[in-house]
């Protein structure tokens, strides 16, 4: 679709991220269009940019994926994205994207922009610690703390306080709320939770 574009040229191609790298390092592009895969994080695609910023700090960056979420793209942009679009946007919204990123201008999908708009206005909060991250994202899977214990080689009271712990950093009251904000931090998708059975939890019965 992009070789369509009259005025764009394709130097080369890649498939993920270190290829891109070696890419990168050879061409020095104008804008880099980077594919972003789902599931995806925050810290990830934080990761992702900054590794290709270093390699190539002349080139914008573009990302395309099929990610909404607000938290992921506000990573990506704060990382040094110049553009973030979805999959399912039309090829004159890519092409915009790209001239803008090309001429030194950003673009982000409009569904995303209002999603970030309202995500800076909520009230910050405390950030949870990786362990943490990783009981909430159990617990969007479904699973009970009981099996989240033996999975962490820890007690089962000792996850129940680290919920309680992560309800009160989060200043909600439900697993429903939990769900919803892993889902926002690229912690859990929820069409692959429909899809994908949970994980076995090593030693659980």
């Amino acid at each position: 679709m992009i070789g369509e574009f009259p005025d764009i040229e394709i130097v080369a191609t890649t498939d993920g991220l270190d290829a891109t790298v070696r890419s990168v390092k050879g061409h020095s592009p104008n804008v880099i269009l980077y594919v972003v895969a789902l599931p995806t994080t925050a810290d990830a695609i934080s990761e992702q940019i900054r590794t290709l910023a270093d390699v190539s700090p002349d080139s914008a960056i573009v990302v395309l994926t099929a990610s909404e979420s607000a938290t992921v793209a506000r990573a990506a942009l704060h990382a040094g994205a110049a553009g973030y679009i979805l999959n399912s946007e039309l090829p004159a919204v890519m092409s915009t994207a790209l001239h803008r990123a090309a001429e030194g201008q950003h673009w982000v999908s409009p569904r995303v922009t209002s999603a970030i708009t309202k995500l800076n206005r909520e009230p910050a909060r405390e950030e949870l610690s990786p362990r943490q991250q990783t009981i909430v994202r159990s617990i969007a899977w479904g699973h009970t703390s009981k099996e989240i214990a033996v999975e962490l080689n820890l007690s089962r009271r000792t996850i129940e306080a680290s919920r309680a712990d992560i309800l009160q950093k989060l200043g909600v009251s439900s697993r429903a709320s939990i769900v919803k904000y892993a889902i926002d931090r690229g912690l859990f998708d929820e069409d692959d939770a429909m899809a994908v059975p949970p994980p076995p939890i090593r030693g659980a019965r």
